[in-house]
């Protein structure tokens, strides 16, 4: 009987794992939710709506996010690399400083916004930090990439090249 339980509790957490991931992928094709965030530097909001007609990379990150150690310095390079590519870094911790101190420590020069309310994480329907959406000029999510391994992210640059070339 002790096994029964601990199969049928390791079962449904993969379903529920595997359910999370289904949900990401049922977002490709669609629009992406719109979002206004003021910038970690306090210089004004940023709005997704009016950076239509741009390829745009969402990403959600975090300061106690491991990989986003990795990922956003990544993120930084595309953005220098692939001139047509908006980079929007949105942070959800709780502290603002918090997330100052991650992107002066990395010396990350992106845009970066704060999602001080986790609504914009919320539409999103994140499943891990770090997760990026890659949103089409149109506004469509083309690719979703989460977690960080050299190999993932050259499948992510590969989607920025498609789209920045046949913009």
């Amino acid at each position: 009987m002790h096994y029964n339980k601990f199969y049928h509790s390791f079962f449904i957490a993969l379903l529920g794992i595997g359910l999370l991931f289904a949900s990401t992928k049922d977002q490709i094709g669609q629009s992406a939710p719109d979002f206004n965030l003021e910038k970690l530097d306090g210089s004004g909001p940023v709005s997704l709506s009016k950076l239509r007609g741009k390829v745009v990379l969402i990403d959600f990150w975090a300061s106690w996010c491991a990989p986003c150690k990795k990922s956003l310095p990544y993120l930084a390079g595309l953005h220098d690399k692939y001139k047509g590519l908006e980079v929007i870094a949105i942070n959800i911790d709780d502290d603002k400083e918090n997330a100052l101190k991650f992107l002066n420590t990395f010396e990350i020069d992106i845009t970066a916004v704060f999602d001080a309310g986790k609504t914009t994480v919320e539409k999103y329907n994140v499943p891990v930090m770090p997760t990026a959406y890659l949103v089409d000029q149109y506004g469509k999510i083309q690719y979703i990439h989460s977690g960080y391994n050299e190999k993932s992210m050259k499948k992510l640059e590969f989607a920025i090249r498609g789209l920045i070339d046949h913009k």
